[in-house]
């Protein structure tokens, strides 16, 4: 709009529009005047009060203005109402450049076709290079921080015990140090915190966050994580791993995403870089590359695959994979850092019976508890999540209000007097302002959660402050029952202890990762999942077990098969617990993938499938519920409700043809007079009315194409009067090959369209922010993309 005011009004366009007088004007004579003053806006029609702000408010109190609209501080009439940082930066989606002219297709001659497959050949090798690449430097980042953290695990792990209470007090000192210290890192860097997986899928939904993949958050996550997993709070890595992933995709080219942000094809290259990091993440985790590339398409649903994004995928995901068991070859001899799970439970091993229906059944009971479980964990976490917030920003864990503000000058909340103290005065420099000011809320929320984690898990031997993958392979070893003097406490016995185990794991699981920490999900459930199939089977009846343990043969059991059906019973509830909290089918994948144990694909696979089901009748997953608490609650009723299959009439915004749109023939007039009654729009649908109060869809414009044809054909506000006739073909295609003002053929769809539909046609559109809904061409009414992706559930 800028440039357009800046240059001369085009003379071919000035037969679009004449002066419903008696005098009619000439077309040469309005072209000439518009020619006068072109670098005035549509403002510049109605003179500015002085004493009104650039919201629309009288300076001197009182109410805003009937006859003036909002304006932005761009100077156009388009007021945002932000949900939040994230929905925002979705709202402001871009609009890429369509190809609309014969001049700009490329196609006219064999070299220019020549010309455009050798682009994308080149930008194909790139994408293949920056995937490569990117691989081999998460999987080996991912070493890393699992090698620092497993060290400081096993020194921590001698001291974490209620038997030696000087190491258990310096052990406990030591961790709330490394997490305070990791907390004012992380405070740095706000896009560090959390899981990084909303995030993700956001993107894959909207468009590129350049600020959540540079390399700051990079450095800045990666050692706020392994400060974090190293002093022992339940977090896991799978999540901050895509994350991360994907800072070295962006930071290895930042041309290639650049560039290919603004455009169609380009985004789609963008879309499967980023599916590519989360199968590096979650496969370089686990090493387990298949389970990380279903994982990374279940992300995704309900969009659309292809070959590349398929098999980008797989390859990412193995390359990946196999660098990080290279590098644990190398380094196992001198750290022996253990996968993230493993097992001595043999195939076949504790999974014979002759009752396998009666076997099948209860797998999908503790399916159907875990699903119900799962569900209720994140129902804790949300409220656990928000209650921390609300007393580190208000001061109150019961919601009290905020203090008032105190004086300039002191840290708002700390408070303090109005008289300068000698404190003041030394804090007063910028050095000491950045060590003084700081929130002590949020770190006495740190070191709490850490001293109770600490000092719980001393008391129970079973925890002893072990790290994850040890605990893992503890949890699902044959032999754990026979050990249990090692283990139990006396009073307790072996149930009452794993159950006090799976209380502490759930409670400080949740109230780690409700902390402003780069955290992860996936490994912590797995725990939990593990206690409470090990909960469940030491529940069950002892004549059940016996039946289901008994062979064909009539040989008697063996401690080992005993201790191995106890085991597997673990295996299923860690998978189908995590499966519940994250509603990913790919952690029976990727339990099955470590472990290979054969006999446990139909367990695993019919635990997990109820889990979800039960779960998804609950609450909503943990990602998506951390979406829908920051307004983009659009992106998990795609993906896991029913609104997916609602009818599009069901959400649209209705719009009212005698008042919300332009006549194909029109006036200025009614041109401002309809951005200044529809402050919030920024899409007009154009249309041809008819005898019976209905209207058919003809076109659409933008808020900035109406402001900047006012300001071509009247930029003096002089001739408001002054007629347009929308249809006339060289405002929607121009001669000189501009931006159409017009779009003679804007996406609709039919009342029944599903909701998933519509959102698939914005997203093969690459840029098509409003959807028009039409009943054999009339128009009923608009859904555009920030809606879509805010729909409350």
């Amino acid at each position: 709009a800028a440039r357009s005011r800046s240059r001369p009004p085009d003379k071919s366009l000035a037969h679009c529009w004449s002066r419903p007088t008696d005098k009619m004007s000439s077309p040469t004579a309005v072209a000439g005047t518009g020619a006068k003053r072109l670098s005035k806006s549509l403002s510049s029609m109605f003179k500015k009060d002085e004493n009104m702000s650039p919201s629309g408010r009288n300076r001197k109190g009182g109410a805003p203005s009937p006859t003036r609209a909002p304006v932005s501080a761009s100077g156009g009439y388009t007021p945002k109402t932000p949900l939040t940082v994230l929905s925002k930066t979705l709202q402001d989606r871009p609009n890429f450049q369509k190809l609309r002219t014969a001049a700009t297709l490329g196609f006219e001659s064999q070299e220019d076709k020549e010309r455009l497959l050798g682009q994308q050949q080149r930008s194909k090798i790139a994408f293949w290079r920056i995937l490569t690449i990117t691989a081999v430097l998460s999987s080996s980042l991912s070493f890393a921080i699992d090698q620092a953290t497993f060290v400081m695990g096993l020194y921590r792990e001698q001291f974490t015990t209620i038997t030696h209470e000087k190491g258990l007090i310096a052990i406990t000192i030591g961790n709330v140090i490394v997490v305070l210290v990791a907390r004012l890192i992380v405070r740095t860097t706000m896009e560090c915190e959390g899981s990084g997986f909303p995030e993700m899928k956001a993107m894959l939904f909207g468009h590129i966050l350049d600020n959540y993949l540079n390399v700051r958050v990079l450095l800045v996550k990666a050692t706020g994580l392994a400060m974090v997993v190293g002093a022992g709070l339940p977090v896991g890595k799978e999540g901050p791993n895509c994350h991360m992933a994907a800072c070295i995709a962006r930071s290895l080219d930042p041309d290639f995403i650049r560039k290919r942000a603004m455009s169609a094809s380009g985004q789609g290259q963008i879309t499967k870089l980023l599916l590519a990091a989360c199968a590096v993440g979650v496969g370089a985790s686990f090493s387990a590359p298949i389970g990380g590339v279903i994982f990374s398409l279940e992300l995704m649903l309900p969009q659309i695959y292809d070959f590349t994004s398929y098999w980008g995928c797989f390859a990412a995901g193995i390359l990946g994979s196999l660098t990080y068991e290279i590098l644990r070859t190398w380094f196992a001899g001198a750290t022996g850092l253990l996968p993230l799970m493993s097992t001595n439970v043999l195939p076949g091993e504790g999974a014979t019976t002759m009752y396998p229906v009666a076997r099948m059944i209860l797998d999908i009971l503790l399916g159907a508890v875990c699903g119900f479980l799962g569900g209720m964990w994140v129902k804790c976490h949300a409220k656990v999540a928000k209650a921390f917030k609300d007393w580190r920003m208000q001061g109150s864990m019961g919601g009290a209000p905020a203090p008032a503000p105190p004086k300039e000058g002191r840290e708002p909340l700390l408070g303090g007097e109005e008289k300068q103290s000698f404190m003041d005065k030394i804090v007063s420099c910028s050095i000491c302002k950045t060590v003084y000011n700081f929130q002590w809320r949020d770190l006495a929320l740190c070191a709490m959660v850490t001293v109770v984690n600490t000092i719980w898990a001393a008391y129970l031997p079973l925890l002893n402050g072990k790290p994850q993958p040890l605990l893992l392979s503890n949890l699902f070893d044959k032999t754990l029952l026979h050990t249990s003097d090692e283990w139990a406490i006396p009073f307790l016995g072996v149930f009452g202890t794993i159950l006090l185990c799976a209380v502490m794991k759930w409670c400080t699981t949740i109230m780690a990762l409700s902390l402003s920490m780069p955290t992860g999900v996936v490994a912590p459930t797995m725990i939990i999942g593990g206690l409470i199939g090990r909960c469940f089977v030491l529940l069950l009846p002892t004549a059940l077990k016996d039946m289901l343990m008994a062979l064909p043969d009539g040989s008697p059991v063996t401690p080992d098969m005993e201790g191995a059906f106890y085991a597997r019973f673990a295996i299923v509830g860690a998978a189908a617990f995590c499966a519940a909290v994250c509603r990913a089918f790919a952690m029976a994948i990727t339990v099955f993938e470590v472990l290979a144990l054969p006999n446990a694909v139909l367990p695993l696979c019919s635990a997990t499938l109820t889990a979800i089901f039960v779960a998804n009748k609950v609450e909503l997953p943990f990602f998506d519920k951390n979406l829908a608490g920051r307004g983009l609650g659009g992106i998990p009723a795609l993906t896991f409700t029913d609104h997916a299959e609602a009818p599009a009439f069901s959400i649209m915004k209705k719009i009212d043809v005698t008042k919300d749109c332009l006549t194909f023939k029109t006036r200025l007039f009614d041109m401002h007079e309809i951005l200044k009654t529809h402050p919030n729009e920024d899409y007009f649908a154009v249309i041809r009315p008819l005898d019976d109060g209905e209207a058919v869809l003809v076109g659409s414009m933008s808020r900035s194409a109406i402001d900047k044809l006012i300001s071509m054909i009247d930029p003096d506000g002089s001739k408001p009067e002054t007629a347009v006739d929308l249809m006339d073909p060289e405002l929607q295609r121009p001669s000189d090959g501009g931006d159409p003002l017009v779009d003679g053929c804007p996406p609709h769809v039919t009342p029944s369209t599903t909701v998933k539909e519509v959102y698939l046609v914005m997203k093969v559109a690459h840029g098509e922010n409003i959807i028009y809904v039409t009943r054999d061409g009339c128009l009923l009414g608009s859904i555009t993309f920030s809606s879509l992706m805010s729909h409350k559930i």
